[in-house]
């Protein structure tokens, strides 16, 4: 394959780059990435699916967990030692991998549609399923390393005083940041295992500052969403006095609460290739601003 060189992520740009503020930067991020969104709406449907699998996997665990090794006693449920039973290590090793697994799957899916748009393709929800199908061997595997560091560092944890919770914490938080490219290192630049590892790293240590603030504040423009609708929902409830409204007005926050986490999942994909295409390629994605693009990647 075409590994990159840590000297090749950063390309040169032709014009100075002019500085936007992180706040600015945030809102443009979801304004551009929105925008591209718009013209394949199919994405919007990889993380709803990917939330349904995930919560149909846990029940489906868990129910033969409480039945098969508990023997559908309660009793068993609040006496276990999950510290040394390993039966239990085994399933949540097992519920792990599958999560990760049908996480992996369908932002692969995403970035493969993505991907082709920032190419002139106009690729639907079949084309995303069918390429990264096409990848599962190596998504399965990238699940199972996922799978093993997050169990560990849970275990740390568990077992840990105040002291071993914030090691594990600050692993885990490391892991993340070193891995974020990993998976559009895999299923767009076709790298192996080990590859997609080091090329994340690389292309991290040139962007980390900018694309952690960015994706913070994009998740703070999302939570001050979610504030103003609990506002909304708290007055409108006080003003109107009426338990069926407020009951109705609630539902409707947690529709709104699920509707905005749908939206935000695919905003970060989208914005997370577009960064591991020029970091790869030099050349800013279609539609996206270069001045936006280049802050992000460009060491300051």
């Amino acid at each position: 394959m075409d590994f990159m060189s840590p000297q090749s992520f950063v390309p040169q740009a032709a014009a100075p780059v002019a500085k936007i503020g992180k706040w600015k930067a945030s809102k443009m991020v979801v304004r551009e990435s929105w925008t591209l969104l718009k013209k394949d709406k199919e994405i919007l449907w990889f993380p709803i699916l990917s939330a349904i699998l995930v919560l149909a996997a846990y029940v489906v665990i868990g129910a033969v967990y409480f039945f098969y090794v508990l023997n559908g006693s309660f009793a068993s449920l609040e006496t276990a030692d999950y510290k040394t039973d390993y039966v239990s290590y085994a399933f949540l090793f097992v519920s792990y991998i599958i999560s990760f697994l049908i996480v992996n799957f369908f932002q692969a899916g995403i970035m493969i549609i993505v991907h082709g748009r920032f190419n002139g393709q106009d690729l639907g929800f079949g084309d995303g399923i069918r390429g990264a199908s096409d990848k599962i061997g190596k998504i399965f595997v990238w699940s199972i390393i996922s799978a093993t560091v997050g169990i560990i560092l849970a275990q740390i944890s568990n077992r840990s005083k105040t002291l071993g919770k914030i090691v594990a914490a600050l692993f885990g938080a490391a892991w993340t940041i070193l891995t974020f490219f990993s998976l559009p290192a895999l299923v767009i630049g076709n790298a192996t295992i080990k590859e997609s590892f080091l090329e994340s790293a690389s292309v991290i240590r040139k962007t980390w500052g900018e694309t952690i603030i960015v994706s913070v504040g994009v998740g703070l423009f999302f939570a001050l969403l979610i504030i103003a609708g609990f506002v909304l929902v708290l007055i409108a409830s006080i003003l109107f006095g009426d338990l069926i409204i407020a009951i109705v007005l609630g539902v409707l926050f947690v529709l709104y609460i699920i509707v905005l986490a749908v939206i935000s999942s695919a905003l970060s994909s989208i914005f997370k290739l577009a960064l591991y295409e020029y970091a790869k390629t030099g050349n800013v994605p279609q539609g996206f601003s270069q001045d936006l693009i280049q802050n992000a990647i460009v060491k300051k």
